[in-house]
C-alpha cells in the first residue's frame, strides 16, 4: 500500500532572529527614537515603561505584551520611582497578523509567560552573553545545546501562533471583556470537532482544567453550556443539509455521530417540534409557495 504524504503550511515563519534580552533598567532609564527591519516584542516583567510608537502611545504594566512591527518608529522610558524588568526579542516574520498587536498591549496569562520564558531560556542556548545590554549585534555560541536554533524559532512561532489564535478569534470585544484564553480555544475546538463525540470529561482534560469550572467559565463566556452549544452547532448543520442536499436521514444520523436514528429524531424533535422528514417537507412546501 501507497501512502500519501502531505505538505504542511507554514503560517508563521521566524528564519531571523537578532536579539533575546531580559533587560532591568534603571529607575529613570530611557532610549532614543529607533527603528529596524524587523518585529521587535516587548514584555513587561515587572514595574511599569511607558512605550511611544507609530502605533501606540501610553503605560505597559506588569504582563502587559506588545509587538513593535519593522521600521516603526519607537522609544521607552521607565518611571523615575519604580524598578523595571523587559524581556525584548528582534525577530523576522512576514505575517502582517502580528500588526494587531501593535497598536494596543495584551495582556498574557499564566500559560503564555511559561511560553515566554521558555523562549528567554533557549534564547540562552543560541546566544552568548552579556544578555542586559543593548546591542546591535548579540553573537551567537560558538558551542550549542543540540537544535538549539531551531528549537528558539519553533517555540516564538509557537508562541505567536496561540497568541493570533486567541485574539483573532474574539477580536476587540474579547479584549474588552478580557475573555479567558482557555474558553477561546475551546470555542474554537468545538466548532472544528462538533461532529464527533466530545465530552465534558475530555474537553477538562484536553484545556487542563476541571469540570465544574469548565462549565462555568463557559456559560459565562457563551451564555450557553456546553452541551446546548454543541446541540445548537449539529442542529444548524443538521437544518442547512435537510433542506440544501439529499443526503438521507441514515447518512446524517451518522455524520452528526448519533448512535441510531431514533435518538437522531428524539435530539431534532426536541429542539424544532417536528422530525426531520417533517421539517425537510415542511420548509420545502414554504420555499415552494414563495
Amino acid at each position: 500500500m501507497a501512502f500519501h504524504l502531505k505538505n504542511l503550511e507554514k503560517v508563521i515563519s521566524v528564519s531571523r532572529i537578532a536579539n533575546v534580552h531580559f533587560f532591568e533598567f534603571s529607575k529613570d532609564y530611557e532610549t532614543v527614537d529607533d527603528s529596524h527591519p524587523f518585529h521587535e516584542l516587548i514584555f513587561v516583567v515587572s514595574g511599569t515603561v511607558k512605550v511611544k510608537s507609530q502605533e501606540y502611545v501610553g503605560i505597559l504594566k506588569k504582563n502587559d505584551f506588545i509587538i513593535h512591527p519593522p521600521e516603526s518608529i519607537h522609544s521607552l522610558s521607565c518611571p523615575k520611582n519604580t524598578q523595571t524588568s523587559l524581556i525584548i526579542i528582534g525577530f523576522e516574520c512576514s505575517a502582517e497578523k502580528l500588526n494587531y498587536f501593535a497598536s494596543s498591549p495584551v495582556q498574557l496569562d499564566e500559560i503564555e509567560v511559561k511560553q515566554l520564558a521558555e523562549i528567554v531560556k533557549e534564547g540562552r542556548n543560541v546566544f552568548a552573553p552579556p544578555y542586559d545590554v543593548p546591542l546591535y549585534d548579540m553573537k551567537k555560541k560558538k558551542h550549542q545545546t543540540f537544535g538549539s536554533e531551531q528549537l528558539l524559532s519553533t517555540l516564538i512561532e509557537s508562541f505567536l501562533i496561540g497568541l493570533i489564535r486567541k485574539y483573532e478569534f474574539f477580536g476587540e470585544e474579547s479584549k474588552r471583556e478580557n475573555v479567558g484564553f482557555e474558553i477561546n480555544e475551546i470555542i474554537r475546538y468545538l466548532d472544528n470537532n462538533f461532529l464527533h463525540k466530545i465530552t465534558i470529561e475530555e474537553l477538562a482534560f484536553i484545556f487542563r482544567t476541571n469540570r465544574s469550572t469548565l462549565c462555568k467559565e463557559f456559560k459565562i463566556a457563551t451564555g450557553k453550556t456546553i452541551v446546548q452549544y454543541l446541540a445548537d452547532k449539529k442542529l444548524e448543520y443538521a437544518k442547512e443539509k435537510l433542506l440544501n442536499t439529499d443526503i438521507s436521514i441514515q447518512e446524517l444520523s451518522d455524520v452528526l455521530n448519533f448512535s441510531s436514528i431514533p435518538n437522531f429524531y428524539s435530539f431534532f424533535k426536541k429542539y424544532l417540534s417536528l422530525t426531520p422528514i417533517e421539517y425537510r417537507k415542511s420548509k420545502g412546501k414554504m420555499i415552494n409557495k414563495s
